[in-house]
């Protein structure tokens, strides 16, 4: 539900990669176009007519006014609209919220449109391999209940599952490295050696804290009479803690002077996760989340399928840190945040460091908690990444190469990944795909 677009050097990257169309100026008519943007900012870069709500909440709340005090305390401006001209700063999470309710693409896209006589939408349903012939894409096998079924299209079929399960369909559908497919006994249809390549995601050190004051943090406003007080506020005003996002306020900074614009993220969850077995769980201890992470990491790893079998998950390989890069940016990261949860303005909530621990003081010593602590934030891109290259996918049309009435549309075609959150680019991915096939059926 985060609201980040990103960079616009970002995009332009994508553009100077080869992709044309695809420049911050190219793209930002797509994005102003999705948004019906509520709050201040400026309309060269916001759109206030499109389908998808965006909020932009105030920093009423005492605890998210203090953290943003305290990033002042060290050099981190507070900037209200980090998706208009500039992304550097701190504030609350712009998100895909309004009235306490999330607004996803299926309630302002699909919804409005869901009865109309040219569309089918099919639920519950597993797409188990593309109809080719020769080197066209005619439709999908797919099954529901066990019962396999045949879509045909008339001009050309959109893959949109995402960065792990559109380079599963291909490969299943016999699209990618063909030593891959020949051993899973998969007929080789075209020869796509960067199918499931490239894939890059955020990988993300929770730094936490005790919070000695009592009352403060979600901990304590998620128990007992507290909880019953925030359910009975969300049921009659849609307001307070669960009618928002799960990290309520972000920052993006730099990690040193000099450089163009911030290149980490960091973004707070007002409430204390123990680690568990089966991941994160709230605390019973009241306390603050903080993660901090590299927002444009070099690492790369892949996605590849494990069996012919469309229900069996593809294996997942994403090899964070293995660039050296990574490993000093998530560490600076983390520095920073120590110095934000540190700053004087804090000191009335009573911080003490729960994790990585004040212990552990060298950039050796951080690295070594944030191996055996850091996380996926579930941002994956780039397994069916855009651009004219021998590893390239689709095409700056995102036309897959090689296979005419076949495109890919979702986060997968990414070559790099954005400065931030991965919702609102891919739902930009999705408006500019539209206009493309429209294009092509005129």
């Amino acid at each position: 539900m985060v609201f980040v677009r990103g960079q616009a050097q970002d995009f332009d990257t994508w553009a100077q990669m080869g992709n044309r169309g695809w420049s911050y100026a190219e793209v930002l008519p797509f994005f102003k176009r999705m948004e019906s943007y509520a709050g201040e900012g400026d309309d060269g870069f916001r759109g206030r007519e499109g389908p998808l709500r965006v909020t932009n909440p105030e920093p009423r709340d005492p605890l998210f006014a203090t953290i943003i005090k305290a990033a002042a305390q060290v050099g981190i401006r507070h900037n209200p609209d980090y998706n208009g001209a500039s992304q550097e700063g701190i504030a609350m999470s712009q998100a895909t919220i309004a009235g306490g309710r999330r607004m996803s693409t299926a309630r302002c896209y699909l919804d409005p449109v869901r009865n109309r006589a040219n569309l089918h939408i099919e639920t519950m349903a597993l797409t188990e391999e593309l109809v080719l012939e020769g080197k066209r894409c005619s439709g999908v096998r797919y099954s529901v209940a066990g019962e396999g079924r045949q879509a045909r299209a008339g001009r050309a079929v959109v893959v949109s599952a995402g960065a792990f399960n559109s380079p599963q369909l291909l490969e299943l559908s016999g699209i990618g490295q063909p030593k891959r497919l020949r051993n899973l006994g998969i007929e080789v249809h075209h020869a796509l050696p960067g199918v499931g390549e490239n894939l890059r995601d955020h990988y993300v050190p929770r730094t936490r804290w005790l919070v000695g004051k009592s009352g403060i943090t979600f901990n304590d406003r998620g128990r007992g009479l507290a909880l019953a007080r925030e359910a009975l506020r969300y049921a009659l005003f849609r307001q307070g803690m669960l009618a928002m996002t799960g990290a309520p306020i972000r920052a993006f900074v730099r990690s040193r002077e000099g450089l163009e614009a911030p290149d980490l993220m960091l973004g707070w969850i007002p409430m204390l996760m123990d680690p568990g077995p089966r991941g994160p769980r709230i605390s019973r201890r009241s306390g603050l989340t903080l993660y901090a992470h590299a927002m444009r990491p070099e690492s790369k790893g892949h996605v590849h399928i494990t069996s012919a079998d469309a229900r069996r998950p593809p294996a997942i390989n994403f090899n964070f840190l293995s660039s050296p890069p990574d490993a000093e940016l998530t560490v600076r990261a983390v520095r920073i945040a120590r110095a934000i949860m540190t700053a004087p303005a804090m000191a009335p909530f009573q911080m003490s460091e729960v994790a990585p621990g004040a212990n552990r003081i060298t950039d050796d010593e951080i690295l070594d908690w944030v191996k055996q602590a850091a996380e996926t934030t579930y941002h994956p891109v780039g397994t069916c990444k855009m651009g004219s290259d021998p590893m390239a996918v689709v095409d700056a049309q995102l036309r897959v190469h090689g296979i005419a009435g076949l495109r890919v549309a979702d986060a997968s075609i990414m070559p790099t990944l954005t400065s931030g959150n991965t919702n609102a680019p891919s739902i930009m991915i999705g408006e500019k795909a539209a206009d493309m096939v429209l294009s092509a059926a005129s």
